[in-house]
């Protein structure tokens, strides 16, 4: 099977040397390189840890469950963002995500009289 470029999906390529003893290539159409060893991480995986960031999970608690590092977390959310900018799902563009909580505060009407105080 003949590999394909991850960026462009051009099957034009030329042989690259080797890096950890993965043969790497250089595409000739978009000149960037890539190799035909699988991704740690699919997309999939990606979207998932999005999703669970997304539903309150804590950064580092999803960087433990996916074994990565927090920080990868944040780079997959930031780069889902980029994407969603871009996506129009809505009919002004504008997303506003609301909390659920609605607390009401009310002051206790304070007695500043001397009756109050000496009781009996």
């Amino acid at each position: 099977m003949k590999p394909k470029c991850l960026h462009c999906g051009s099957q034009s390529y030329q042989l690259n040397g080797t890096k950890g003893g993965v043969q790497r290539y250089r595409c000739k159409d978009c000149k960037r390189y890539f190799s035909d060893k699988p991704r740690k991480f699919t997309f999939d995986d990606k979207e998932r840890a999005v999703e669970m960031y997304l539903n309150n999970c804590g950064v580092r608690k999803t960087a433990r469950f996916m074994n990565c590092s927090p920080y990868m977390i944040l780079l997959w959310v930031k780069e889902f963002a980029k994407y969603a900018k871009t996506a129009d799902h809505s009919q002004n563009g504008d997303v506003i995500e609301m909390d659920e909580i609605f607390t009401k505060v009310k002051k206790r009407k304070q007695d500043h009289s001397l009756d109050s105080v000496f009781q009996t």
